[in-house]
């Protein structure tokens, strides 16, 4: 192979993509759209919040009074979200699913013990990784239930930690970070499976892939086209990466994920160039095809279902976004490095070794 002939088709294609409209702007909307998540959800809140739950029967006036009271006293440096809750078992979980911050437990008779000076146990309920504002509410207790009494706080605050379920992707990375990498999928999933074939596609439709394939051969023609699509989807990969500024805790983890999934779908993508054979065509149902392979990149962190799961981790793009997802984090979510090997061996290498032989055949 000449690695000559490899770089002067390689900077044909590069320089040719960036004068086509179309594959400007196949590039270039899906990292608007990463920049966008990125300013719709903000790494942090303008104020302290927190999710609170009052468990207490529907005759408890005292819980009542104390989930109005609550986000009164603490207005000035927190703001609460307050419910109230009958049954405890269901505030557990509800803590547990880590969707409220804390839980406080409110027994009968809460206020005219307090008057009385019996001190009675307030409980609260946390989940053992509770935010420093939660630990503040906490905090707080005893003053309210104090206002409420109309004297010194005589109330003590027994804290119980609840094991957490299973956390979600989304609670792990933030919402923000999640979307951010779904846009990567997205940006991949556009140059590999639209932007980088059409330039194949035009080729093929214009016949100049046969004066091509009489200057270099089958292999060198291949990997040029390949690596068109690899430098415009690590480029652009960089560049959101860059804007957004997403926290990547584990890079070697999240680089495989990435790059395998780059050379999958371009992989794939080549070979679509060859089934449409007309950039027209390709533009037309490309949209169509590229669906399917974004997609996953959006719902693998929102918990599919079983079939929709086994679905997503047969694509590349669905192991590729949970490798991006453990590489940002410092502990593995989803972990399965060797399956993600094997799914990008299978759709990159089978993909660029059908379009090598489709290659030879058509310059033999």
């Amino acid at each position: 192979m000449s690695l000559s002939r490899v770089w002067t088709i390689l900077r044909k294609d590069l320089l040719d993509a960036i004068r086509d409209g179309r594959i400007l702007a196949i590039i270039i909307v899906p990292i608007a759209l990463g920049v966008m998540y990125s300013l719709i959800y903000p790494d942090e809140e303008p104020r302290p919040t927190a999710d609170v739950v009052v468990v207490g029967s529907p005759s408890n006036t005292d819980a009542k009074r104390l989930s109005v009271a609550l986000p009164r006293d603490v207005d000035r440096s927190l703001d609460l979200k307050v419910t109230y809750e009958s049954d405890q078992e269901q505030a557990r979980e509800t803590v547990a699913d880590d969707d409220a911050d804390v839980a406080i437990v409110v027994p009968e008779g809460l206020v005219a013990d307090a008057k009385a000076g019996r001190a009675p146990p307030l409980t609260t309920l946390v989940g053992p990784k509770a935010s420093p504002t939660a630990r503040a509410v906490i905090d707080l207790l005893p003053a309210t239930v104090g206002k409420l009494a109309d004297r010194p706080p005589a109330v003590q605050v027994a804290v119980r930690d609840v094991e957490p379920q299973s956390p979600s992707v989304v609670d792990e990375l933030g919402l923000r970070n999640y979307f951010v990498l779904a846009a990567v999928v997205m940006t991949i999933g556009f140059i590999g499976l639209l932007a980088t074939p059409i330039v194949l596609a035009e080729e093929i439709e214009k016949r100049t892939i046969e004066a091509l394939l009489l200057a270099a051969r089958g292999p060198e023609v291949l990997a040029a086209k390949a690596l068109v699509g690899i430098v415009y989807s690590a480029v652009a990969s960089a560049i959101l990466l860059a804007l957004t500024g997403v926290p990547i805790e584990r890079p070697a983890i999240f680089v495989l994920g990435l790059l395998g999934m780059v050379i999958s779908i371009v992989g794939f993508g080549l070979c679509l160039a060859y089934v449409f054979r007309s950039a027209d065509k390709l533009n037309t149902w490309g949209w169509v095809i590229v669906m399917p392979v974004i997609v996953p990149g959006f719902v693998v962190g929102v918990d599919p279902p079983g079939w929709a799961d086994a679905i997503f981790q047969a694509v590349p793009s669905g192991q590729g976004m949970r490798l991006m997802v453990d590489g940002a984090l410092p502990e593995d979510v989803f972990g399965g490095v060797p399956l993600a090997i094997l799914v990008f061996l299978v759709w990159g290498a089978g993909g660029l070794l059908l379009l090598s032989r489709l290659l030879q055949k058509r310059g033999s």
